[in-house]
């Protein structure tokens, strides 16, 4: 239950013949509505194609074993994360990405000013790990100490 309080997205899959117990299990566990979409699968048993409802919640009707749609599933979560379909040379980012990067590049414009002007050292790198900090809300956990050893491990540091 806590990982499920914690999702972005919560996709209960259930087979065709179970559509219904997917519901009442919904409303049983208190699934929350607006982050659960439920995933109906085995429609190559009913002869049924792919699809996306749109209702509350959102289904998808797909067969895991023929492929059939999954396109729909991968499309509902592109959605759902907030994705567009972007143009060929076009990137669309979500509003907080765009804002840890500009975050990011201005740690690292205040880290060039240190090395510019001469500033201590532990200086430069407060700003390096701001930068690092910023860019590891968009791509996951990056630690201080995964940043220092990427960098004793390609600099020869003086004995």
């Amino acid at each position: 239950r806590a990982a499920i309080a914690e999702a972005d997205r919560v996709l209960l899959v259930v087979d065709i013949e179970e559509e219904a117990q997917g519901l009442s299990m919904m409303r049983e566990f208190g699934f929350e509505a607006g982050k659960t979409s439920l995933v109906i699968n085995k429609i190559d048993r009913h002869g049924g194609s792919g699809r996306l409802q749109t209702d509350e919640p959102p289904r998808i009707y797909l067969s895991a074993k023929t492929g059939e749609g999954l396109d729909c599933l991968k499309q509902h979560l592109k959605t759902c994360m907030g994705y567009e379909q972007a143009s060929e040379g076009r990137f669309i980012a979500r509003r907080r990405h765009l804002d840890a990067l500009a975050q990011a590049a201005e740690h690292l414009r205040q880290g060039e000013q240190c090395l510019q002007n001469g500033v201590e050292g532990e200086l430069l790198a407060e700003e390096l790990r701001l930068a690092q900090n910023a860019l590891s809300s968009i791509t996951g956990e990056f630690s201080s100490d995964d940043l220092l050893g990427r960098i004793f491990s390609e600099f020869c540091i003086g004995k």
